[in-house]
């Protein structure tokens, strides 16, 4: 199973590097966006009829993408008080059902995202006009890459062997409190 994780987790790299582009991409956009909203509402009086829309779609797309990202740097919410206190091979087992679990999702997630975007395909949207599948298309991309995330993760935890080995799971983490600070 560690070969297999291995191979994915290789050949993923340069989807990371280039979600993490398209993330910053989107940011910046929605940024510039939203700033000449503002200043064209109240400075000159005559707002843009267009640029809250953009700012919702690209909204979705950044939380989409950032949840993949959140995802393979273990920083999404979690209740994991009773991780710390239940035996190793109790813990590591709730551990392969969240990753289970998190698979299941993200297979839920490119279903409904493709039948949206199946729903959708001849919709535009009204203010930019563009077809409405181009906000829906975020779910099947984002749902594949959270399954393959949650699949390395997944077959990484086959080979941890203690409480310890619990930290090669996180990626970009401090190793010690002085790197924290």
């Amino acid at each position: 199973m560690q070969a297999i994780a291995k191979f994915l987790d290789s050949h993923m790299v340069s989807m990371r590097k280039f979600t993490k582009a398209i993330i910053v991409s989107i940011f910046s956009v929605q940024v510039l966006v939203v700033f000449s909203q503002v200043v064209w509402r109240f400075v000159f009086n005559n707002p843009f009829s267009w640029s809250e829309e953009l700012a919702r779609y690209l909204q979705v797309w950044l939380i989409m993408l950032t949840a993949v990202v959140c995802l393979r740097k273990g920083r999404h919410l979690a209740v994991d008080y009773m991780t710390h206190v239940l035996p190793f091979k109790l813990t590591k087992g709730l551990m392969f059902i969240t990753f289970g679990f998190t698979m299941l999702f993200a297979g839920v997630v490119i279903i409904y995202g493709i039948n949206l975007i199946a729903i959708t395909i001849n919709q535009k949207a009204p203010a930019l006009q563009i077809p409405i599948m181009t906000v829906y298309l975020v779910f099947p991309i984002s749902g594949i890459l959270m399954f393959l995330e949650s699949l390395i993760l997944f077959l990484k935890l086959g080979g941890v062997k203690d409480k310890p080995g619990f930290e090669m799971l996180k990626v970009n983490q401090p190793k010690d409190k002085e790197k924290a600070k």
